[in-house]
Order: structure tokens, then sequence, then C-alpha cells
């Protein structure tokens, strides 16, 4: 059976959900060839392979950290010398200085934000698939296919068993959206089993009350669910409980991504967080955000914070190989190298790097001429300003000491000389 009605349908995140929701399925077919078929397995080997192909990019991020903490204390520097400069043209010189650095050591800046531009997006995809496996999976969606279709022969609504779910996750407030103001007999049969994947074993009990006719096949499709998506004992579609053990989820969680955040950052250049708050910011959300995550496992299914405890795993592991490997190199014959590529890379596009630095030092020059110039003016102007303020006082010596004409003159004092006849 073909699904694609209910798997994302963004115009930029959808194609790369469904790519990913191809290898969800390969796996998952994989091993239910050898009798494993649990959700659970899936999500954890999904999460691993898909960071797998993303490691590449990994490299690339922590090679630009790397890099970036030789160039850190010239930047560093700059910054220090322009901090209370807040002029249009010390802000200027400041940019020029900064990208005559990145020159030097053949860098751009952009270089480590593209790796996340990437990754972000397949991230959002990858969550999408997690959170809707049936419409990714034939074979999970096999599953709820016939008490679905039983289900809209009797004129039950998608509204009518999406109140039966405690968590009203996003695809099934978008499944219940799509459905209304619609005839039950046109509804598509796919916004059914967006509702019927996010039923958990309560969900499941009060269907089978509420439709006693179907309570057999209710029975044997809550059965087989609960098979696929157990994983330690734990029903992945469930959210945690704090008197069970899927609160080990939302604590591993926390406890991942601690480990996982402090062994990233340990190859990053330290920066100090008092004279920048950017730097702080990140500090404190880093600190903030595994105990954040942590509270977001309680208003997910476990199958949500499982993927992310799989994910925060790899990430630990990859980052002791990542750091270990750049531990072994020699960064400064590796920046070298670097930079030899970055004026190759500017001669290929027709660009003279020396002439490219000589650009730099004119506008720097520029800029600095602008700024004399500007000095100059602002001299003359206040030179004008005080001779056309100065007033022209009387010389009182010409006057006998106590005479009518000296007490007489004594008013010319406050007269401008420019308005004396």
């Amino acid at each position: 059976m073909d699904v694609i009605l209910t798997t994302y349908q963004g115009a930029f995140l959808g194609p790369i959900a469904r790519l990913l929701g191809k290898i969800l399925e390969a796996i998952y077919y994989v091993l239910s060839l050898v009798g494993i078929e649990n959700v659970g397995i899936c999500i954890i080997l999904f999460t691993f392979i898909v960071n797998t192909l993303m490691f590449p990019l990994q490299i690339k991020q922590q090679k630009f950290s790397k890099m970036s903490s030789i160039m850190n204390p010239e930047i560093q520097a700059i910054q220090k010398k322009y901090k209370n400069k807040k002029d249009q043209a010390s802000q200027q010189k400041m940019s020029l200085e900064t990208q005559a650095v990145y020159q030097k050591y053949g860098v751009s800046p952009a270089s480590g934000c593209l790796p996340l531009l990437i990754t972000f997006p397949i991230l959002f995809a990858l969550y999408r698939v997690i959170y809707n496996v049936p419409a990714y999976v034939n074979q999970v969606y096999d599953i709820y296919v016939g008490v679905a279709g039983n289900l809209k022969d009797m004129q039950v609504t998608v509204e009518q068993l999406a109140k039966l779910v405690q968590t009203q996750t996003y695809v099934i407030s978008d499944a219940v959206k799509n459905a209304k103001d619609v005839a039950v007999a046109k509804v598509d049969l796919n916004y059914y089993i967006d509702v019927l994947g996010q039923f958990n074993k309560t969900a499941w009990d009060e269907l089978g009350k509420k439709y006693p006719t179907l309570s057999g096949e209710i029975q044997t499709v809550s059965q087989n669910a609960s098979h696929i998506n157990s994983f330690l004992g734990m029903n992945i579609a469930d959210a945690p409980k704090l008197k069970s053990m899927s609160i080990s989820v939302p604590i591993l969680s926390v406890i991942t991504q601690i480990i996982s955040t402090r062994l990233s950052m340990a190859g990053m250049p330290q920066q100090d967080s008092s004279d920048n708050p950017a730097a702080s910011s990140m500090k404190m959300m880093n600190n903030v955000m595994p105990f954040v995550s942590g509270l977001m496992c309680f208003m997910f299914p476990i199958g949500v914070g499982l993927y992310w405890v799989a994910g925060n795993v790899f990430r630990i592991f990859q980052s002791l190989c990542i750091n270990l490997y750049f531990n072994r190199i020699d960064m400064d014959e590796e920046m070298q190298k670097n930079m030899e590529k970055g004026k190759k890379r500017m001669e290929k596009m027709g660009i003279d790097p020396n002439a490219k630095m000589q650009e730099l030092n004119k506008q720097k020059k520029k800029v600095l001429e602008s700024k004399k110039e500007e000095k100059t003016v602002n001299a003359a102007q206040v030179t004008k300003n005080m001779k056309k303020n100065n007033y022209q006082r009387q010389n009182n010596t010409k006057y006998e000491k106590g005479s009518i004409a000296a007490y007489a003159n004594m008013l010319n004092r406050d007269i401008p000389s420019n308005e004396k006849k």
C-alpha cells in the first residue's frame, strides 16, 4: 500500500522527511526479516544512521572551531580595541580589520554556519518522521488499516477519535483540522490512521468500550501496536510518568545532553563571557537547555524522548572521536594548508589574494581619512561658532574710573561686535 497523503507535505522539509522515511522503512523491513518488529529499536538505529550521514558536516564544524581558536586572539584584540567605540567609522574599521584576519587565514565566517544550516532542516524533518511512523512505514501503516476502515464505515469522525488521546500532538491536530467540515465518507482514511497511530493502551481500551461491536478487532490491533511499540517494558506511544520506569527517559535525556554539550564545547574557542553578552547568553543556554529538554519529555510520547537520548548518545561518541582526531593533528600546519587552499580558491575565481588585501587596506585608509576629514570639519565649525559668539568688550581704560562715560560704556560688553556700528 502506498503511504503518501499523511507524510509531511512541506515544500522544503517534505522531500527530506520522505527520504528519511524511506530509510526508516528499510530499517524496519530488514529487522522484520530476522523477527524483530520494534519501532523503538528502529528509532535508535534510524537516529544513529542519519547522524552518521551528517558526520562529515560535524567534522567541518569542529574544524572551523579549531581554526577559530587560533584566530580568536587576533579577533578578540580587534573587538577590545573598538569595544567602547560605537560610531559608524569605528564600526567600519572593526569590520574591515576582522575581515582582514579571516582573509589572512583563508577562513570564511560563513563556513561555521553552513553545516548548521544544512543540519537543522534534516533534524526538523527527522522529527516529523519519528512523530508519525505509520505515515512512512508501510508495515506499521497496515496494522491500523482494518480498524480505521471499520470506524469510518460506522460514521465515527476523526475528531471523536482524537478526544480519546490525552496528548494532542501536531499530527492529531492536523488530522482533525483537515478532516473537519468534510463528510465522513469523503474523509481520507490516512487521517484516521494518523490519530490511531498516536493511541496508547488507555486510548485503545476506551475505544473498545465505546464501540463494543469492534472490541475484538480493536483488542487485536491494540496488542499488535503494543508489540511494535514496546521498548524495555515501556510503550513508546505513552508519555513518561513519575512513578514508572519511563521516568528514566527524561533523566537520561538531561544527563546525556549535558555530557554531549560539554564534550562538543571542549573543542570550541573560549571567550570571556563578562565582556561578551553573546557568549554569556550561549553559556546560559547550554546550562539550561538540558533541563528544558527533560521537562519537554513529559509533554511528548516516549518515542520522541528515545530519539533525543539516542541522538545525544551518538553525539557523545562523535565528539570523543572528533576531539581525539583533532588532538592528533598539527592545527598550525592544517591552518597553513587552509590558507593555501583559500589563496588557490580566490585565484580560481579570478581574484588576486594580494590585491584583495590591498583593497581592504585601501578601504580602511578611506575610513580613516573620512574620519579625519570629519574631525577637521567639526573643528572648523566649532571655531566659527566661537567667533560668532565672541563678544567685543569695550576697553574701559579710556575712561576715567567712576566717570559718567565709564558707567555708560559698561553696557557695550554685552553687545556682539558684529552688531556694533
